[in-house]
């Protein structure tokens, strides 16, 4: 029996939101995506209703997104956590293509894509524990943000 692998197409995001302390710089969480039975972190699926794209721009809309704190990044220990927010990607650069880079499906160069740099802008409020941490106005501009669409397996032209 050959298995076979479903076909969809669906908006993922990548959740990670660290926080530090400002006198020392020092992380003292890091919130991510839940751990799938694969081992894939950090990626969560996104509901349809969640994503809207409008002229070249993004917005991502979730709520109580269920997160999980490792204290900081890849550190010990979990404490499951519950976090909304609302993020706006505004391109800021060229389009770049990228093509597959072998026909071998187990290969990491086995995509393509349009990706552009671009300016990411939100809110979070993450609630763990009974205590709520929150940022308004957050910006990846000076750090780094990308958007676009990438298309793998079956999905490749």
């Amino acid at each position: 029996m050959v298995p076979t692998i479903a076909e969809h197409s669906c908006s993922y995001e990548w959740t990670s939101i660290g926080l530090f302390d400002p006198s020392s710089g020092a992380q003292v969480h890091d919130f991510n995506g839940h751990i799938s039975q694969s081992g894939l972190f950090w990626i969560v699926p996104v509901p349809d209703y969640a994503l809207f794209v409008s002229n070249g721009t993004a917005r991502l809309h979730l709520t109580e997104e269920g997160t999980i704190d490792n204290t900081f990044f890849f550190g010990p220990g979990t404490e499951f956590s519950s976090a909304t927010f609302d993020i706006t990607w505004t391109p800021t650069g060229k389009v770049h293509h990228f093509r597959p880079g072998s026909p071998d499906p187990t290969d990491p160069s086995n995509f393509a894509a349009e990706i552009r740099f671009a300016t990411a802008t939100g809110s979070f409020t993450v609630v763990q524990n009974g205590v709520t941490f929150t940022i308004n106005n957050a910006s990846s501009a000076g750090v780094f943000a990308e958007m676009g669409t990438e298309r793998n397996g079956s999905f490749l032209p």
